[in-house]
């Protein structure tokens, strides 16, 4: 029998946050103060922009990988984690 492994209580909230988000924002840190950013209103769509701003903003440090937050029309916001 496989236990099931609770649910912390940030993580429920942060769940929560993200399925009412009415926008998903995207940052990508360029360096020392600049950001590339860009807002969809799905979050399917903010992982295509994310890919955008990837391409369009390449730096010789390797990938950085943007983040992605959900916001509610309240502005809240949340940390889109993977998946």
């Amino acid at each position: 029998m496989k236990s099931r492994r609770k649910v912390h209580p940030a993580d429920a909230d942060n769940a929560a946050v993200l399925a009412q988000a009415v926008r998903f924002d995207v940052a990508l840190f360029l360096g020392t103060g600049r950001y590339a950013r860009a807002s969809a209103l799905s979050l399917e769509d903010a992982r295509i922009e994310a890919m955008r701003l990837v391409a369009e903003n390449p730096t010789p440090f390797g990938k950085r990988l943007p983040l992605i937050y959900g916001v509610t029309a309240e502005g809240r916001s949340a940390l889109v984690t993977s998946n």
